[in-house]
Order: C-alpha cells, then structure tokens, then sequence
C-alpha cells in the first residue's frame, strides 16, 4: 500500500510541473572520442519501466524532449562497449544535462584471458560511413584496394580495379586532402598496414571537392598521440607479395612527430580468352586468342610528420611523402587467325602467330604540406554551464547527480589554414611483338611518354559553433595542376631488326587545370531533427594544347553544387537520414591524351580532348536500427548522370581496334543496400551486405540511338570468431553482370580465410590469410557494335597465400582514472581512436 501511494503522490507531482529536456554527451573512455548513435534509454527510477530514449548525434551528444518530472536512470548501450547505467536523474521542470557518460569497451571472458570484444566494423554519421580497417583479416599484407574489398557500397574486381556503387568515377583523398595520383593508383600505393579507417562518402557535403561523381573515398592514415615513443612494424610474405612497413611516433606535451617506411613487391598472374569478330563487307576476320598475364607492382614510401603546439590554441604542422613507384605488364598470347565469307561462312584463310607484350610505367614522387590551426578561446559563461562527466572525476555534480543546461555542442571555434606541393614523375614504355609460326618477328610497336605532372593546393576552412545546438561553417580552396608529356612511336622493321621513329604519332602536349572553389555550410539540431545544408561553387579552367592536333581545348566554367543532409532520431532506437548532392566528374588526364598508343598488336587506343565533365544528382535514404548489441541498415539511392563518359571502341585499319572515350548520354541507377552487424554470440559476430539496383545507360554512339539496361545485385557474407587469443575469419562476396554502353561485363564468387593468433600478450601478431580459395574469381564481358564483337574472360591464379607478422614497440596500456577498462587496443591507440589487427 505504501509503495502504491508513493507512486500516486509522484505522478500528481509529475502532472504540476512542466515537462523538460535531458541532454549529454557520450564518449569512448580511452580514446576520448565521441560514439554517434549509441542507444539512450531513459528508465522510471520507482518502476523500472522505460518511459522514453533516444541516439546520440553524430557529434556524440543526445537531447531528449518532452521528459516527464520525476526521478529516473539512464542505460546507454552501444556495439562492441560495456552497457552502462547512469542513476539518479531527477527532473523537476527544468532542463537537465547529465554531463560526458564514458563508455568501456567490451571485453568477454574466456578461461582466464579477457579479449576486448569486436568493435563494428562500420558506423554512420551524417554524411559518410566510416569503415575500421583492423576488422579484415584477409586484407593483411596488401594494400587498401584489399580493404575496399570488404566495404559496402565499394566493389573491387579480380583485377583490383575498383568501383564505387558500380561507378569507377570517384574521388581518392588522404587525410583529408585530394590525392594528386589517379584514384587507381592512390589506393594501390597505401599498405593495408598504415590505414587506420576508411571512410566512405556517397553524398558527401559541401565541405568537400564536388570531383567524382560517385562520391569520396577518404583514407585516414595511422598516427599515434600517446606520451613516448611507441610503434609498429609488420613484415608479409606470400605466393605474390613481399613487403613490410614501420611506424615510430614521439609525443611530449609540445610535438607530435612520426616518420613511417614501407616497401612493397605484389605480382599477379592469370589467363585470358578472347574471341574477337570482325565485320566487313565481303569478309568477316574471327581472332581466338589464349594467353598468361602477369601484372605487377611495387616501390617504397617514406612518409612523416610534426606538429608543434605552439599555445594551448595554436598547432603548426608540416607533412612529407617521398617514394618510387612502379608498374610491370607483360603476356604472351597465341592467337588463332581466320577470315571466312560472311554469307556462304566458308573459311578461306587462317594462320596462327604469338604476340608479346611488355610495359613499365613508374617515377619518383613527393609532396609536402604545411597548415595551422588557431582554436579561438571559448567563452567561459558556456564552458561554466558544462560539468565533469562520467569518467571525468564525476558524475556532473555532487553525489552523482546532474546540472543545468541547454544543450551540448562538441564543435570548436576555429580557423584552419594549409598549403601543398606535389609532384610526380612519371615515365612509361611499352613493347609489343607478333611472332609466326617460323619464330620470326614480323611487326611490332614501341610506345614512350615521359614528364611530370605538379599540383599546388590551397585551403582555408573556419568554423563558428552559434550556440549549443548549431554551426556555421565556410571555406575556399585553390587546386592549380600542370603538366607536359612527351609521346614518341615507333615501329618495327623486320629488314633491320630496328624501332624506327613515327613522326606523325610523335608529339608534345601541355595541360593546365585549375579549380577554385567556396562553400558555406550550417548545421543544426532541432530536437530529434538534425539539418545541414550547404553550398558549394566550384571554377574550373582547363586548357590542352598539343602539337597532336591544330586547335587548342579550352574550359571555362563555373558549376554551383547544392548539397543537403537530413537526420531525424525516433523511439525504439531507429535512425533516419536523408542526403542530396551535386557532383561534377571531370576526365581524367588519361582520357584527354591526344594522341595514339599501342595497348598490343592489334588494339590502340587515344584520348578524346574535346570531352566534357559529367554532371550528377544523387539522392540517399537510409534507416539504421540499433537492438541490443546488433545493428541493421538499409539503403535506397538514386543517381542520374548526364553527359555520361564511356570507353568506346570501333574497327581503326585492317584487324586493329581503336579504344577511346566519349559522352555518350545518360544513365541512371536506383536501387537498395542492406548491412548487418550481428553479434550471434560472445565468440561469434557476423557481417552481412548486399546491394540491388537497376543501371540503365542510353543515348546515342557514332550516330545510332542505344538503350543498355541491367538489374545488378552483390552480397558479402563475413564471419569472425573470437577463441582466446586467436581469431578466425571467413569471408565470401558475389558480384553480378552489368550493363554498359556497348554491352556487359561481370565479376564472380571469391572466398577469403584469415586466421591470428597473439604471442606474448598480444605484443606480437601473426596473421595467416587464403584468398579466392577455390579460384571463382573472373572477370568476364562482352563489346557488341555494328561492326565487330567481342567476347573476353580473364582468371587470376589463385588461391593466393600470404603470411605477416606484426610486432608492437613499447606498447603500454593507457589507464583512465586508476581502471584500464579491460585489454588496450590490438595495435595501438590512434589519434582517431580505433585499432588495427
């Protein structure tokens, strides 16, 4: 009777006072960073019932409205962390903040060793997902093309090529910053060891360059800002790679510094089937080729850094990255020759012969940067109303319980500045040779292009927190590029055993692009409603001049890119966000050449100058929903590009193909994507994400109207388990047929193993990695014209076995308020607060 009593005389009570709001803030109590979407549940002290919750933004805090007065207790949950209780909440009409909560990470139990439990391998913010690249095993020793190979929304073929959404056309920044190498080659030229994330933007804001209409791969390199010296070094070895890297960093009160070396030798083999037909008018020429491929690459890298903590609100930094890099090729090729009359298909010639062919292509490169940041003092009538939080000497006041506030913002006053150079030098070469059935040499072609290619780069970004709730953000950039390349040809001539020089296939070209940009940004939280949009004007003059052709190539324009990103919190833990963008894709350098180079015998391809960016508008809905431990997303997007950039290819002379670019139309893609995290038991997580969509391109090709459509769809499947000190990894991905201007082309089934195990307390690590264990991996597709038809199919030789160890230096556990909160991180604590296997 009591107890009934006392809970009538607490809901009267409840019913005279108005209702409020209860806000906070939460963190990671290692690294200090903030958890975006950790789950909220407001608890009724008397019954134990829960009344409401919430998730936290992305900038870590949460705002619940609307909170009945009474007493209450708060249980936050969040994936791969302890759930936490935070007790004796009272509301009595006036708005409460709890202050910063501080989430441990999970560790499980197993005999008499704790294991720090599997943090997710994906989580969202408002504009990009955010990939922790220590979750794949079977990346290991490779490069971050093998990272993407685990990343939703990215899809990589057996020939490492990747592509964003189906969409090759994306942007590479490291750190932050544009990669002044073609995107390809960025993400080749990363050790899989050196990442610390990888995020992922399909509708980034306007904070970032409008270039790519996919999106924005961003790489966040590794760096490490605990007192000391601490490091990490890795050596992998395996039947196509050798290669190792190190990472030392030194931190006191007033530098940060770390200088990283890596080196890395990758080859890769396969076979190829290709069977071309060509049409003309009283003959059609058919051309059976089977060959071996070799593709590879390697090089070193040495990369480092300081910043110098000037004043409490001042930080200088300067950066550097220098290394060689190249690329080898080479096939042999027996083809198998017959012309035969296309009415009667009587075959009245055929012949065999052997085509070799060879390339290199590689150079020096090197950048540095320069920036810094002055953080403006924060007003002390704001920091006043802020108390310590969970883990910060407290519970946000005495006894336990909570102060007064408004509302939480994390962002800072500040105003950021950087400036870069870099440069890269490349020189290529390639050889091709036809040999008949004699062993004699009957033609051949040699193809050289050399010069440097330079980029400066300008930045300047400032940021002004309105008040608690809502940010103005605005910046400009300069990204000025120039470069010359010289193209010699030369063919071979059977009487001298010589490469003569072609003059009329020989010439200079100069390129100059520079782009200068603004935007302006605002962010605000309404409630549960989060609203960001922004704006962003991009100018762009580009000028390509050549000795190749009579005119010169000149663009000369502006493009204005409006994005918007959306957020909206509901009960029961559920996530919705809503995004739309503008981007621009320029042509790369490599589509603009104009002049002619031999790919092999019997395929030569040029650029096309003339060709002009295409322009997309892309739309995101997402749901994401948090239970318990787990976590589940779905997608839906649309995206529409006009003045579509596609590889076309037509008869040049005789037998020869020419390969070349053009905008051909438009195309369009709608579909969904699904994830899931789930966590099946303490030793067992699993990873699931699909994609399905449908393409559509159309437009018009060498003067005939054309209408390509496909449904596409991929899935990929990754378990881990979690044994003591060993972890297992199984992994299996699909990739469907696509559509393209001039037919399809596909993927297939692969299947990864990874297996770790921990010596030594975890000092030292050795990963053992299997990919495409049963050799389902191909590449195949098909070229269907008017005039010629071609069908090909390449197999890469696999399984492929790699081994690499890791060993930690000085790696000490990091203790906040006298509890480490179970086992430190696998490799070491970084700056952006994740770990590497």
């Amino acid at each position: 009777m009591k107890k009934i009593l006392i809970i009538l005389l607490t809901l009267m009570t409840a019913a005279l006072l108005p209702a409020a709001t209860l806000s906070g803030l939460i963190k990671d109590v290692k690294t200090n960073k903030v958890l975006e979407f950790a789950n909220i549940a407001v608890y009724e002290k008397e019954t134990e019932t829960i009344t409401t919750g919430t998730m936290s933004g992305v900038d870590g805090s949460f705002r619940i409205f609307n909170v009945p007065a009474g007493n209450y207790y708060l249980v936050i949950t969040y994936m791969g962390y302890e759930q936490k209780q935070f007790d004796n909440v009272t509301l009595d009409g006036k708005n409460v903040d709890v202050g910063t909560i501080m989430l441990n990470p999970e560790t499980i139990k197993m005999g008499d060793v704790l294991v720090e439990a599997e943090k997710p391998a994906v989580t969202y913010k408002i504009d990009k997902r955010v990939i922790d690249a220590s979750q794949f095993l079977s990346a290991k020793g490779g490069t971050a093309v093998e990272i993407l190979e685990n990343v939703p929304s990215v899809d990589v073929d057996i020939e490492g090529n990747v592509s964003l959404r189906g969409n090759t056309n994306f942007t590479v920044m490291i750190d932050g910053r544009p990669s002044v190498l073609e995107p390809q080659d960025a993400l080749e030229s990363i050790p899989a060891g050196a990442v610390e994330n990888i995020e992922v933007m399909t509708n980034a804001s306007a904070k970032f360059g409008a270039g790519g209409g996919a999106g924005i791969i961003n790489i966040v390199t590794k760096r490490d800002k605990r007192i000391g010296i601490t490091g990490l070094a890795s050596l992998n070895l395996g039947t196509n790679n050798l290669g190792g890297n190190i990472l030392l960093n030194y931190t006191n009160k007033k530098i940060t510094a770390y200088v990283s070396f890596d080196y890395n030798n990758r080859n890769f083999t396969g076979e190829s089937y290709v069977d071309r037909i060509l049409y003309f008018p009283d003959t059609t020429a058919e051309f059976i080729s089977n060959g071996d491929r070799n593709h590879g690459r390697g090089g070193w890298g040495l990369r480092g850094g300081l910043d110098w903590f000037i004043t409490k609100n001042d930080v200088a930094g300067l950066t550097f990255n220098y290394g060689p890099r190249s690329s080898l090729g080479s096939s042999t090729t027996a083809y198998e020759v017959s012309y035969r009359d296309p009415v009667s298909d009587v075959i009245f010639n055929t012949y065999d012969y052997t085509s070799y062919e060879n390339s290199t292509r590689g150079g020096s490169r090197y950048s540095v940067k320069m920036d810094y940041t002055h953080t403006f003092p924060a007003k002390i009538a704001e920091n006043a109303t802020r108390s310590k939080g969970a883990g910060q000497g407290g519970h946000g006041g005495p006894g336990g319980g909570a102060t007064v506030s408004e509302g939480n913002n994390s962002s800072k006053h500040q105003i950021k500045f950087d400036v870069s150079y870099s440069n890269w030098n490349m020189d290529e070469e390639s050889f091709t040779y036809l040999v008949d059935a004699f062993g004699d040499t009957t033609e051949g072609q040699r193809t050289t292009e050399i010069g440097p290619s330079n980029s400066i780069r300008s930045n300047i970004e400032y940021t002004l927190p309105l008040n608690k709730t809502s940010n103005f953000e605005a910046g400009a950039n300069g990204n000025f590029n120039w470069k010359t390349d010289g193209n010699n040809m030369y063919y071979y001539d059977p009487l001298t055993g010589e490469f003569d020089l072609q003059g009329q296939f020989s010439n200079l070209t100069d390129y100059k692009q520079n782009t200068i940009s603004a935007y302006a940004m605002y962010s605000a939280d309404f409630g549960l409603f989060g609203f960001q949009p922004g704006l962003r004007a991009e100018y762009t003059y580009r000028e390509i001049d050549s000795d190749a052709t009579d005119s010169t190539y000149v663009i000369d324009r502006l493009h204005v890119f409006p994005t918007l990103h959306m957020s909206l919190q509901l009960p029961a833990n559920i996530q919705l966000m809503t995004s739309y963008t503008r981007r621009i894709s320029r042509p790369r350098g490599w589509q603009l050449e104009p002049f002619y180079s031999w790919q092999d015998a019997y395929n030569i391809r040029v650029g096309n100058p003339a060709l002009k960016p295409e322009m997309t508008d892309s739309y995101d809905f997402s749901v994401q929903k948090s239970f318990g431990k787990n976590f589940v997303s779905l997608d839906a997007f649309y995206k529409r590009t006009t003045e579509k950039i596609e590889r076309t290819q037509t008869v040049y002379e005789d037998d020869v193909i020419l390969n070349t670019y053009a905008n051909v139309g438009t195309d369009q893609s709608m579909g969904i994507e699904a994830m899931s995290n789930l966590n099946i038991f303490s030793w067992w997580m699993m990873n699931i994400s699909g994609r399905l969509y449908h393409y559509q391109v159309a437009g018009e090709l060498y003067g005939e109207s054309f209408d390509e459509s496909s449904f596409n769809y991929s899935a990929r499947l990754r378990n881990t388990f979690v044994l003591k000190d060993t972890r297992i990894q199984m992994g299996l991905s699909y990739r469907s047929r696509s559509a393209t201007a001039q037919g399809s082309s596909s993927g297939g089934l692969m299947t990864d193993l990874g297996v770790r195990q921990d010596f030594f307390d975890g000092t030292l690590s050795a990963t053992l990695q299997v990919r495409d264990i049963f050799g389902t991996g191909y590449h195949q597709g098909e070229v269907n014209t008017p005039t010629y038809y071609t069908y090909y199919e390449f197999y890469r030789d696999a399984p492929m076995v790699s081994l690499d160890l890791s060993l930690k230096i000085n790696n000490y556990k990091n203790k906040r308020n006298g509890d480490d909160g179970g086992l430190d991180s696998d490799e070491f604590n970084s700056e952006n607060g994740t770990s590497e296997f």
